[in-house]
């Protein structure tokens, strides 16, 4: 973890304005404060305060910075979040006025765990500065909620919020809040253990929510998240792979990058934890999962903060917990039916098919040496050029299972690629100028702005069938079934995707290997 932070530290640290006299002093959205190429700043850079302020109290800074000058820099990053705050005491990251629910608590999160790692480290006036910053932060996401989409993650990160600073400051003892967003968190997981993140399971997004429960749970063990942490771990160990990779495709979000410090801080406690830390900890030494130094800068300070946490809570020794899914020659076929995925390993390979996803599906030989397949599902070109795929997120997809035999009949989607234009832009910020400075009617907007960009599903009256055997290695064979005697196959022989998500894509060793 510290060979990633100290190779990402110096572009992380130049992201700040560092200028005494600027009226920007401690923003870290370049784009903004310096480029001034953008009409807002992205406030989720000062969450880096957090990371820094664990590797200072730890003495995990590289050698020769100096701990006074970086917790200098530590109080001007937390400073620079008033100049970022709206007059509802939020902060934004897409856009101006964006109130964004999500992003206040990450921010609130991360300065108030500055002030907690920190202590005595900072003087009572600079926490009661902090605190101050804060609290107009913590009055937002207790008169706010997020309803574009239940997004687990999110919830957790205001639930954390909202219990530590009461934690610290005493007030709010009740913590109705928090407890709010924990229910929804803890009523909507599925029975398999995951939770839930637009419309389904995702692997990597669930390592960030665990992340944040985690450290509620260290912070509160009596509200009892043991037990279903204990069913999101084992739940999410059943999608490393064989090659060091973790989640993909087959997700509701796509994203395939890990976050270690849920997994690390809970090893003592659940010991798939710590199996799983040990197994991906090899996979970060050789760039086989998307890591911090990969990820661009919108997602680079949480991811940063949780591998300072994962440094913190290292432990060297092994696990002794029994070995994970991917391991195991005789697995056989599970399946997970509310999130659409089924895992199949015997002792030639360990497979990941999304039945939901049309029969997305990860394919590893356990020899190496073999080719491995990464499908992503069927693509077709109508007549009038429009590119439908099977990839869309459906609930009502047809499937059989057999120990060596998968059938999927899913209806074609047309593919979400939508992009920004100058129009378009305008009439974002004409919104954003108006109507969406009303918190009520900016929500409504933001529910229309997801679906278009994510949720949207354009059906066509054409379906395809998958099937995937396994009787001799694999073998995929599609059929396009319905009014198709127009429509095209695309011969794709790599991963792609079909809808809107910014979180994908990042970059891992497997993508440029043979």
């Amino acid at each position: 973890y510290l060979n990633q932070i100290d190779r990402v530290l110096p572009r992380l640290l130049a992201l700040y304005d560092q200028n005494p006299i600027s009226p920007t002093l401690g923003i870290g959205d370049r784009f903004y404060w310096s480029w001034k190429i953008i009409d807002f700043g992205n406030a989720t850079f000062q969450g880096v305060a957090h990371g820094l302020s664990r590797l200072v109290v730890n003495g995990s800074l590289p050698q020769g910075m100096d701990s006074n000058l970086i917790i200098k820099r530590i109080i001007r990053i937390c400073r620079g979040v008033r100049h970022l705050q709206g007059k509802n005491g939020s902060v934004g990251e897409a856009f101006p006025n964006e109130s964004s629910f999500c992003v206040t608590a990450l921010v609130a999160y991360d300065l108030l765990s500055s002030i907690e790692v920190l202590g005595d480290r900072i003087s009572d006036s600079e926490t009661s500065e902090i605190l101050n910053i804060v609290s107009p932060l913590i009055s937002f996401l207790r008169r706010s909620d997020e309803h574009h989409a239940l997004i687990s993650n999110h919830l957790a990160t205001a639930s954390v919020a909202l219990y530590k600073f009461h934690a610290i400051t005493g007030l709010d003892d009740r913590c109705d809040r928090g407890r709010l967003f924990l229910n929804r968190i803890l009523s909507s997981q599925s029975s398999e253990g995951w939770f839930k993140e637009y419309e389904g399971a995702d692997i990597g997004y669930q390592s960030l929510c665990t992340f944040y429960l985690a450290d509620l749970h260290r912070l509160r063990p009596d509200l009892g998240l043991l037990e279903p942490l204990t069913r999101s771990i084992k739940f999410s160990s059943h999608f490393l792979q064989l090659d060091g990779s973790f989640g993909g495709v087959y997700g509701s979000r796509n994203t395939r990058f890990y976050y270690p410090s849920g997994f690390e801080m809970l090893r003592s406690e659940i010991p798939e934890a710590g199996c799983l830390a040990d197994f991906m900890r090899q996979s970060i030494r050789s760039n086989s999962v998307v890591t911090l130094e990969t990820l661009d800068e919108p997602n680079l300070a949480p991811m940063f903060n949780s591998y300072c946490f994962a440094a913190e809570y290292f432990n060297i020794s092994g696990s002794t917990s029994p070995s994970l899914p991917c391991h195991n020659p005789n697995l056989g076929v599970l399946h997970f039916p509310e999130a659409g995925l089924l895992v199949r390993g015997d002792q030639f390979s360990y497979t990941i098919i999304s039945t939901k996803k049309g029969g997305v599906c990860y394919y590893q030989p356990r020899d190496m040496n073999l080719k491995k397949v990464i499908d992503a599902g069927a693509a077709y070109r109508n007549c009038s050029g429009e590119v439908y795929t099977t990839q869309a997120l459906q609930h009502d997809n047809d499937i059989s299972i057999s120990p060596d035999n998968v059938e999927i009949r899913a209806t074609l989607v047309r593919t979400n690629h939508i992009m920004p234009t100058p129009f378009k832009f305008l009439v974002l910020r004409v919104l954003n100028l108006t109507l969406m400075r009303n918190l009520r009617l900016g929500n409504v907007i933001k529910k229309c702005l997801a679906w278009l960009l994510i949720n949207r599903q354009r059906k066509s009256s054409v379906a395809n069938r998958r099937t995937i055997n396994f009787q001799s290695s694999i073998s995929i064979r599609d059929e396009l079934q319905g009014e198709s005697q127009d429509w095209e196959k695309i011969d794709i022989s790599e991963a792609f995707s079909s809808i809107h998500m910014a979180s994908q894509g990042y970059w891992q060793r497997q993508d440029d290997s043979k």
